[in-house]
């Protein structure tokens, strides 16, 4: 059989189509590019974050379905708005992801062994919700917070590192509430495997405790980046959205990473146009986040999902305004990230190579920044460069060595 997966969303997303893809291939069936014509089954791993992440499942559930064969929808919109989805056509079969083994006749693997790719590999830890922030269907797609046992994770960690990865992205839904507590985790990690770099996904502010901050900016092997939601600086749209924190809990814990280690590379997300938010509100959230040491941020413009209270609720923010609030914040971004990367200009940085050419290489440093500099490498290996110069996009880099 011959099959093709795509992937929308999240890194738990991708690491699930990861071992959809070793379970597939373990039964002799080969994989081709999505899209491509040929294949007997195209699988569409969906995600339901936002109203544009459910149209572009749609579209490729369309394509896929015009190049005919088998065509699957799985993923966080097939488990929430699985209707929506078989009303596209009566060959689409929805199938949420904990019932596509049988469905495949396949068994899913405990671990994956390779990340397709990638360069880095992403290690799911976690899943589930259970804070339901008012704006977010994701508690009902992804169920209740569990988290997978350390032996497994340590497990997988030790074969990727075998498999020739160097560095690992520890992903959930709500990492923080990883049970006996993440940074207990991370400390096993390091002391039991190998791997020479663990980065920490997204994780949200009222789990970030004070024994993680210390590994992220002390501990050599993990990377030195954050990155660390905020949605909103208006208390009382944070108060609405149901998140458990105010602004000045907010502003005090980035104060409190850069003070001890101002080379943490520190991202956010942040909502506009949430019901209620008018120009003050908005104002206090620009307010929050120029005054903040942030390195860049991620901008959403709110996008109702059927099924959480907001989606209810009427007042409802003017798109003109919506839209030039994220103009805004998006340019603010630009501002950060170039801040940032001027405050590191002459810093040394350990990077992983994600791209290698004859004369040059690029990669990731620790703190998230994009590096090229003259010499040769290897795709994963490991590089100390000294960062000279900065460009459009990237930071020019010397290597070290």
């Amino acid at each position: 059989m011959i099959f093709a997966i795509t992937t929308l969303g999240c890194k738990v997303n991708q690491y699930e189509s990861q071992l959809l893809r070793e379970a597939l291939t373990a039964r002799g069936h080969r994989e081709q590019p999505f899209g491509s014509p040929g294949a007997d089954v195209s699988i569409v791993n969906t995600c339901t974050v936002t109203h544009r992440s459910d149209a572009q499942g749609r579209n490729l559930l369309r394509r896929a379905l015009a190049l005919g064969g088998r065509v699957i929808a799985t993923g966080c919109q097939a488990k929430v708005y699985g209707d929506a989805l078989r009303a596209l056509s009566p060959a689409v079969e929805v199938i949420p992801f904990e019932d596509i083994g049988p469905a495949l006749d396949i068994q899913l693997p405990s671990r994956i062994t390779g990340f397709c790719g990638h360069s880095r590999a992403f290690v799911n830890i976690q899943q589930g919700c259970g804070n339901f922030c008012t704006y977010c269907i994701v508690p009902h797609a992804r169920g209740v917070p569990r988290s997978r046992p350390w032996q497994e994770v340590i497990g997988e960690i030790t074969g990727l590192y075998a498999a020739g990865f160097r560095e690992v992205v520890l992903s959930g839904i709500n990492i923080g509430l990883y049970e006996g507590g993440l940074a207990a985790l991370l400390e096993k990690i390091l002391k039991e495997t190998p791997m020479p770099a663990v980065r920490i996904s997204s994780i949200e502010p009222w789990t970030l405790t004070g024994e993680l901050i210390r590994l992220v900016v002390e501990e050599p092997r993990v990377c030195r980046h954050l990155h660390i939601p905020v949605q909103s600086g208006s208390d009382a749209i944070l108060s609405r959205m149901g998140r458990p924190y105010d602004a000045r809990y907010f502003r005090s814990l980035v104060e409190k990473i850069k003070a001890l280690n101002p080379g943490v590379s520190i991202g956010t997300d942040v909502m506009v146009g949430f019901p209620g938010e008018g120009e003050n509100e908005f104002g206090q959230t620009r307010s929050l986040l120029e005054e903040a040491d942030i390195s860049y941020l991620h901008v959403f413009p709110y996008s109702p999902r059927p099924g959480t209270p907001a989606a209810g609720w009427g007042d409802t923010v003017d798109p003109r305004a919506v839209k030039e609030r994220v103009a805004l914040l998006r340019e603010l971004s630009r501002r950060k990230r170039d801040a940032f990367v001027l405050s590191r200009i002459g810093m040394e940085e350990d990077l992983l190579v994600t791209r290698a050419g004859r004369h040059s290489f690029r990669g990731v440093t620790s703190n998230y920044l994009t590096v090229e500099a003259q010499g040769k490498a290897r795709v994963n290996d490991r590089v100390s460069v000294i960062l000279e110069e900065p460009c459009e996009g990237y930071v020019l880099g010397r290597a070290i060595g």
